[in-house]
């Protein structure tokens, strides 16, 4: 997500004072847990994001989601989960970014290594994560990859199947998009 913020603010045409915002018709995130007995993912379109492009050349992004806006097909899980991460408490997971910008004027033709901050569950903890980025034909931009959150790290209460927990990895995979702010 942050990778795809930078990513779209080093590319070219952009100004400092510039802001652009995550297109929700064109981004989803989807988190995966594992148990024993089986996979367990559940997705979300309701995100938003914004970066700006500050005058000295960072990049200042943030990128969140609603813990209550994912989706797994089982409504009895999603209730579960939603009392898991304590939902009413914590509402969103949240990923942000200083980067500084001017690094490249045309999209990098190898994935990128991303540095952020991802506030998950009221505990923020620094992640490093490859994102994919591309421009589209329409001229938006489309990043995708994945990242690992620790549900021991962050103080989830790993939920539990026949007493065996589910794998403290919680995988995050994104596809999303950006355009320029129209405010």
């Amino acid at each position: 997500m942050i990778a795809l913020l930078l990513a779209f603010a080093i590319s070219d045409g952009l100004s400092p004072g510039s802001t652009y915002a995550l297109d929700p018709t064109r981004s989803t995130i989807r988190y995966t847990v594992v148990h024993r007995l089986h996979e367990v993912q559940a997705t979300s379109h309701e995100v938003e994001g914004r970066v700006l492009v500050r005058e000295d050349g960072a990049a200042l992004a943030q990128v969140r989601a609603s813990v209550a806006s994912f989706r797994s097909g089982d409504g009895n899980r999603d209730s579960h989960m939603l009392e898991v991460v304590q939902a009413g408490q914590f509402p969103f997971v949240t990923v942000k970014v200083v980067l500084p910008v001017g690094l490249a004027r045309e999209l990098p033709a190898k994935p990128l290594v991303a540095e952020g901050e991802v506030d998950f569950h009221g505990v923020k903890r620094r992640t490093t994560f490859p994102v994919t980025v591309s421009r589209q034909p329409d001229g938006s931009i489309r990043a995708t990859g994945t990242f690992d959150v620790s549900l021991d790290t962050h103080g989830v209460e790993r939920p539990s199947l026949l007493f065996v927990k589910v794998d403290d990895a919680c995988r995050v995979d994104f596809d999303v998009g950006l355009r320029g702010d129209e405010r």
